[in-house]
């Protein structure tokens, strides 16, 4: 995948009106500055038969005064047809303040000198086309010490990436298997930033959890504290292409019960024992939480997709039980990368469940008859329930 420098970084610097006292009613007002930037431009993946984009819009405030986000809009900046609009809690919801955590009404509320994120996941029309340009506008509040004044931030852009999504192979053979997944999830997959070297990164922004389930619905067969009894515990992990193999760790040993996993692990040995396989093209898949001495491969080595890998474990930090994380980022690291989004050529959905508490508590899936049957080229939805072929 090649991308340049523009498509990296896009900078969307705002200036928000602030009145001043002018001698030439002709000449625009001078603003206040708060800075939105989109750091990776969306990538369009096709999911449920929907387009989706799935991206960030950073907004900072340089003022020594609170802000408060009151209302974004997203617009196709060819057709100017509306894609989405959030206020109240729907925006406060797809909110996290840097540094300090804030809760409710308060995740709008951008401290002075502070930092916060918009995660967005927009689902297109069906059948509607990818725009290729993206217009924001923001409305918000500058909560000055003589009070609220009312300004917002409009026209701005941000492109749409052409490529298409990189298309893969099962990474396991059968199920049925639940793609555990919340892009709004605030702690998440989606929304987890790791800084390292300097720059703010999200690895896993289309990371999928796998855990194998029972026809029943149940993951384990007999008492689920025991690793041993999870239904996926030694499943094989394959090669969703073919490849090289540019890091192979297998130096963590795992507890017999899920209860020995828990407790603090260090970053670096969150992912557990990992497999990582370079696609070409600036495409990296990762295979995280694989079984202590089952990785079959090495630095170096070529593979073919559907070779076995490694067999499916609990290492590392592994809070859903014995699963397969697996992602797809731009860069060979396992925090120093950007996650983009993949697709699937074959996979069949049997049902989902309504969200990731749905699982935990250990209901079954529900079957949505208009949502179900045989799907290809797509990302699976979340918390879907598939069997791989």
């Amino acid at each position: 995948m090649t991308r340049s420098p523009s498509n990296l970084i896009l900078p969307l610097i705002a200036i928000l009106l602030g009145p001043l006292v002018m001698a030439d009613a002709a000449r625009p007002a001078l603003v206040q500055s708060v800075d939105v930037q989109i750091p990776v431009a969306p990538l369009p993946v096709t999911i449920a038969g929907k387009r989706h984009l799935g991206y960030e819009l950073h907004v900072t405030n340089f003022r020594p005064f609170d802000v408060e986000i009151l209302r974004v809009d997203v617009i196709d900046g060819g057709s100017g047809q509306q894609l989405a609009s959030f206020s109240g809690s729907q925006l406060a919801e797809r909110l996290s303040r840097v540094g300090a955590r804030a809760e409710g009404a308060e995740r709008r509320r951008i401290v002075a000198g502070g930092r916060t994120i918009l995660y967005l996941w927009l689902a297109l029309d069906s059948g509607a086309t990818a725009p290729t340009k993206l217009k924001h506008s923001i409305e918000l509040d500058l909560m000055r010490p003589a009070g609220r004044e009312r300004t917002a931030i409009t026209d701005l852009m941000s492109v749409v990436r052409t490529e298409q999504p990189v298309a893969l192979d099962m990474p396991l053979r059968g199920g049925p298997w639940v793609a555990l997944y919340d892009p709004m999830m605030l702690g998440g997959h989606r929304t987890s930033i790791y800084t390292l070297g300097g720059r703010a990164r999200i690895p896993a922004r289309f990371a999928i959890d796998w855990v194998k389930l029972a026809d029943d619905a149940t993951r384990a067969a007999g008492d689920p504290e025991i690793v041993s009894n999870w239904h996926g515990y030694g499943a094989e992990v394959l090669a969703v292409a073919d490849g090289t193999i540019v890091d192979a760790v297998d130096d963590m040993q795992e507890g017999a019960k899920l209860s020995a996993a828990t407790g603090a692990i260090a970053l670096e040995n969150a992912s557990g024992n990992y497999v990582t396989l370079d696609l070409g093209n600036n495409r990296y898949a990762f295979y995280e939480h694989l079984k202590h001495g089952s990785i079959k491969v090495k630095r170096g080595d070529r593979v073919k997709r559907g070779d076995v890998l490694a067999l499916l474990g609990n290492s590392g930090s592994s809070s859903s039980g014995p699963h397969l994380h697996f992602h797809v980022a731009d860069a060979a690291s396992e925090l120093s990368a950007e996650g983009i989004p993949y697709v699937f050529r074959n996979f069949e959905v049997l049902g989902a469940y309504e969200d990731i508490e749905g699982f935990t508590t250990g209901e079954r899936w529900k079957s949505f008859p208009a949502a179900t049957g045989k799907r290809g080229m797509e990302l699976p939805a979340a918390n879907t329930v598939i069997v791989f072929p």
